[in-house]
């Protein structure tokens, strides 16, 4: 007899620490944008999350770990985004810059806390080894999109993707900088100028 109920998936031990770390690195976004990075603590993240502080030590290395971890999943995002949006075909220059824009800066994080981040490597030569490993990954990451895009359009870039992604990700601490301080947006205006910039003649 069919009884109408759905099976339930049965979660793999690797499936199940997968949903503590998305649990934790959720919970430290929202307790790094309340707190600031100093201000945050392990703790507050754990409870935030529903955890204990031992769950965190059992998938991060400690709070510079996991804020590199809430840096890796914007990324991630942002590239999501951009790619529900890029051309597929070989008109791939024609983006729509004003949405990929808003969607840029509306996943950023905020420049406050990145800065505050940033203030931390500088004052922790200990905190820069994994600071650059995890520079290194997310522009890996953009760099994999951006040969995607070229691959899918047949274009050649001007330049390395790894370069340009290099570039994309040192822009937008500016670009964040500048709208915070100068109240001047200027995601459009870099964004038409790497559309225009990348591709080789």
């Amino acid at each position: 007899m069919h009884t109408g109920r759905v099976p339930v998936e049965k979660l793999t031990p690797e499936r199940r620490r997968q949903q503590t770390k998305d649990a934790l690195i959720d919970a430290a976004a929202e307790v790094f944008e309340r707190r600031g990075f100093e201000g945050a603590s392990l703790e507050e993240i754990a409870e935030t999350a529903g955890f204990t502080r031992g769950a965190i030590y059992k998938n991060f290395g400690g709070k510079e770990e996991l804020f590199l971890a809430v840096s890796e999943r914007l990324n991630e995002r942002i590239i999501e985004a951009f790619r529900e949006v890029a051309p597929s075909g070989p008109d791939a220059r024609e983006w729509d810059i004003s949405t990929m824009a808003r969607m840029w800066r509306a996943a950023s994080i905020n420049p406050t806390l990145g800065m505050e981040f940033e203030l931390y490597v500088l004052r922790n030569p200990e905190a820069r080894k994994a600071s650059a490993a995890n520079h290194r990954k997310n522009a890996e990451m953009v760099a994999a999109f951006i040969d995607e895009v070229a691959s899918q359009s047949g274009f050649t870039l001007r330049f390395p993707s790894l370069t340009l992604a290099r570039v994309i990700l040192a822009a937008a601490d500016g670009l964040a900088y500048s709208e915070l301080i100068d109240g001047e947006d200027l995601y459009e205006p870099f964004l038409e100028l790497l559309n225009v910039g990348m591709v080789a003649d």
